[in-house]
């Protein structure tokens, strides 16, 4: 009676563990696995119109390389992301308006106005890229948590003294070292990368106001060394209207 007893209590135990053991692995991987979906989310959504909206930028300095560079440490930006695309920007112009009284000015708005577009954009994709860092961070706090709190050796310890070696033996295990081993191979819980692994990490850029008389040199510039295809550029816009 006392080992039937002692039986239903260690089966009920067990039990128990491992509803807790699985209820807290499935809810990190069900965080996981929305965290990764974000992810293409976030790309499908973003990274389109940062690949066209930088493009534009590369389009009106003609993909000149001293220019792009000199772009680049305006706006305290890493790298020219998207430049290696190299895609002709002239369609997505669409719905700009020209402003100004001589062609060098009417350039020149029309670069700042795509600045200005390409800041607000880079804005909105970083809070999403932001609150995505986040998220991992917490998933990654949540493994660790779970790793505390189910230690294997010390789970398959207890499990030992509760029922005795006996199990090992039928599961074709040698030992709790090579039992515990296996476990922790085939249930190992890997930190998520982050976002950036995946995604371009785009600094903040500066607001237009505060780079608008540098930004007014590079287009003067780039119309200047470029003249004849600036003036192309202009026309093209002008008849897309």
């Amino acid at each position: 009676m006392e080992e039937d007893v002692a039986k239903a209590l260690a089966y009920q135990v067990k039990r128990d563990l491992a509803e807790r053991y699985f209820g807290a692995r499935r809810a990190i991987e069900e965080d996981s696995k929305n965290y990764f979906r974000k992810i293409e989310e976030l790309k499908k959504k973003f990274l389109p119109k940062l690949a066209e909206s930088f493009a534009r930028i590369y389009t009106l300095l003609n993909y000149d390389e001293e220019l792009i560079k000199k772009f680049l440490e305006i706006t305290g930006l890493k790298e020219a992301y998207f430049r290696s695309e190299q895609k002709d920007a002239l369609e997505t112009f669409k719905g700009f308006k020209l402003k100004g009284f001589t062609s060098k000015g009417r350039f020149k708005n029309l670069f700042l106005e795509s600045y200005a577009r390409l800041y607000d954009l880079v804005n909105e994709y970083r809070k999403e890229l932001d609150e995505l860092k986040v998220e991992a961070e917490v998933i990654n706090h949540e493994i660790e948590i779970f790793k505390e709190k189910f230690n294997l050796t010390e789970i398959m310890h207890f499990l030992k003294d509760l029922e005795g070696p006996s199990e090992f033996a039928d599961l074709g295990l040698t030992s709790l070292e090579e039992s515990v081993s296996k476990l922790e191979d085939k249930l190992e819980f890997k930190k998520i990368p982050p976002p950036e692994k995946f995604l371009p990490d785009i600094s903040a850029l500066p607001p237009l106001k505060e780079i608008s008389k540098p930004l007014g040199s590079l287009a003067k510039e780039a119309f200047n060394k470029h003249k004849e295809r600036a003036l192309e550029l202009l026309k093209n816009v002008k008849q897309s209207h």
